[in-house]
């Protein structure tokens, strides 16, 4: 009887919380969306920091991912924001900020996964020795052929290390 009312007391007290909240908003659950307007037009995986050099994309350092495009439209240009971290003291390894937002112009057709090749070679002065850390990594905007734009401003579908 008191695991029941243990749960109860669980409940009531969650029911109470939202009925207490104006704006939901701020309360981040695993629940799927409200709305499929909610899913974002595309799917990414967890992107990585390559250190070798890739033909035509990178000679030093660059992060790579596949880009899902959901969407019926085809994508020309992809906008990423991320921040990079040193392995060892997962510290800002620049002297500047470690934060970025770059934009790859790539074209991504209708339901087409794609290798996505994003060069840091212009953001280093010293090419790494290990990987960099990636946090914080979100599509920050898609560009789509017929000039649409879809955005995520504030890292809303991001990606954690």
């Amino acid at each position: 009887m008191k695991i029941k009312q243990s749960n109860m007391a669980i409940i009531l007290i969650t029911v109470i919380l939202f009925m207490a909240c104006e704006a939901q908003s701020w309360i981040i659950t695993d629940t799927p969306p409200a709305t499929p307007s909610e899913i974002p037009p595309f799917v990414i995986t967890k992107p990585v920091v390559e250190i070798t050099e890739r033909i035509n994309c990178f000679k030093h350092a660059g992060i790579v991912f596949k880009f899902l495009n959901n969407d019926e439209e085809p994508v020309d240009r992809i906008t990423v924001s991320f921040m990079l971290f040193d392995t060892k003291t997962q510290a800002s390894p620049f002297i500047g900020s470690n934060k970025f937002e770059i934009t790859k112009w790539d074209f991504v057709a209708s339901n087409e996964n794609k290798d996505i090749s994003i060069s840091l070679d212009q953001h280093i002065y010293l090419a790494p020795a290990e990987p960099y850390l990636i946090d914080f990594f979100y599509i920050s905007e898609i560009h789509y052929i017929d000039d649409r734009v879809w955005q995520d401003k504030y890292g809303k579908y991001r990606v954690r290390w």
